[in-house]
C-alpha cells in the first residue's frame, strides 16, 4: 500500500468511526500510520479529538465556557458602540466587527471541541488580562478580570480533562519510535 499525505477530514471520520467500534486510540493510530506519512500529525490529531465519553462528561463546562466567550464578544461590541456614540465617528463601527474576531474564532473552535485551541485560549486570555489591567479601571477592570479568570480556568481545566494525552511538544514514543497515543 502506498502511503499518502494526511487527509485530515478523512482521518477524523476514521477516528470517529473506529472509536464507535470500541477500538483503542493506539489501534487507530497503527492503522492510520499504515495509510499516511506524517505519524506525528496522526498522533496529534487523535489526541486532540475528544472522545464521546469526555464530550458528554464535560459538555456543561464547555457550554459555560462558550457562554463566557459570548459575553466577552457582547462586551466588546458594546464598548465599540459607546465609543461611536462618544466620538460621533461612524467609521468606528468597523471596529465592532474587527475587535471581537479572535473571540468569535475561539467560540467557533470551542463549540467544535477542537483540542488544540483550549490551551491557546487560556494563554491568550491571560495575556489579554494583563493588557486590561493597564487600560481599565474600577468596575470594568473587576468584571474583565473575573471573566478572564473564569475563561482561562475553564479552558485549562477542559484541556487537561477532555484531552489528557494531547501534548504537541511532548508526545510519548515507544522503544520502536512509534507514538503512544493512549
Amino acid at each position: 500500500m502506498n502511503k499518502k499525505s494526511l487527509d485530515r477530514k478523512a482521518a477524523k471520520q476514521f477516528i470517529i468511526d473506529n472509536r464507535a467500534m470500541n477500538k483503542t486510540d493506539q489501534e487507530i493510530y497503527n492503522e492510520l500510520s499504515q495509510q499516511y506519512y506524517d505519524k506525528k500529525a496522526i498522533a496529534l490529531l487523535i489526541t486532540s479529538m475528544v472522545t464521546e465519553e469526555n464530550k458528554r462528561k464535560y459538555q456543561v463546562y464547555n457550554s459555560i465556557l462558550i457562554g463566557f466567550i459570548g459575553i466577552t464578544v457582547l462586551f466588546k461590541i458594546l464598548i465599540i458602540v459607546n465609543l461611536v456614540i462618544a466620538e460621533n465617528q461612524a467609521w468606528y463601527l468597523l471596529l465592532a466587527f474587527l475587535v471581537p474576531i479572535f473571540n468569535l474564532y475561539f467560540l467557533y473552535e470551542i463549540a467544535r471541541y477542537n483540542g488544540s485551541i483550549y490551551r491557546i485560549l487560556g494563554i491568550w486570555v491571560i495575556g489579554f488580562s494583563f493588557q486590561s489591567i493597564s487600560k481599565l479601571g474600577g468596575t470594568d477592570l473587576i468584571i474583565n478580570l473575573i471573566l478572564c479568570i473564569l475563561i482561562a480556568g475553564l479552558a485549562f481545566y477542559l484541556d487537561k480533562n477532555m484531552f489528557p494525552n494531547y501534548s504537541p511538544t511532548n508526545l510519548k514514543k515507544d522503544s520502536n519510535g512509534e507514538y503512544i497515543v493512549s
